[in-house]
Formats: structure tokens, sequence, C-alpha cells
């Protein structure tokens, strides 16, 4: 799991994990019903992605979006370093 701070962490991530499991962005485009300019713009950290449209893409690449609280950050942080 990583931290992403921001909408280009968040590109960054979904390309990792696109180019990972070896789908183009046409291909993805198709799976989550979007636009490959859409995964272009997200991939690259253009400020105007929509929510609705990078959950079906976490869906499609079988990914999640996930949010913790401090307390879960912490929890987490030290069940890393055991």
């Amino acid at each position: 799991m990583k931290n992403l701070k921001n909408i280009i962490d968040i590109g960054r991530r979904i390309k990792e994990i696109r180019k990972d499991q070896h789908v183009s962005q046409m291909t993805l485009a198709g799976l989550a019903g979007t636009g490959a300019r859409y995964i272009s713009e997200l991939e690259r950290g253009k400020e105007t992605a929509r929510i609705r449209e990078l959950l079906k893409l976490l869906d499609a690449l079988g990914a999640g979006l996930y949010v913790m609280t401090p307390q879960e950050v912490v929890e987490w942080k030290r069940s890393k370093s055991i």
C-alpha cells in the first residue's frame, strides 16, 4: 500500500498497476466504460480527474481506494515495522 497524497501520486499509481497487468489505456478504457483520454490525463496528474471515473478504473484493475483514519495509519505503520 502506498501513501498517495495528490492527484499526481494517484495517476502514477494507476499507471503502475495498469502496466504491471499489461493493459493498454485503450483496453482499460473499455473495461471501465470511460475514455482513453481520461486515463491519459489522470496518469499525467491532470487535476480535473473525476472521482466516479477514478473508481471505475480502479475497479477494472481489481484495485481499490482506501481512506484511513489517523489511528488506522498508525496501526498500519506499526504492523509494517514488525
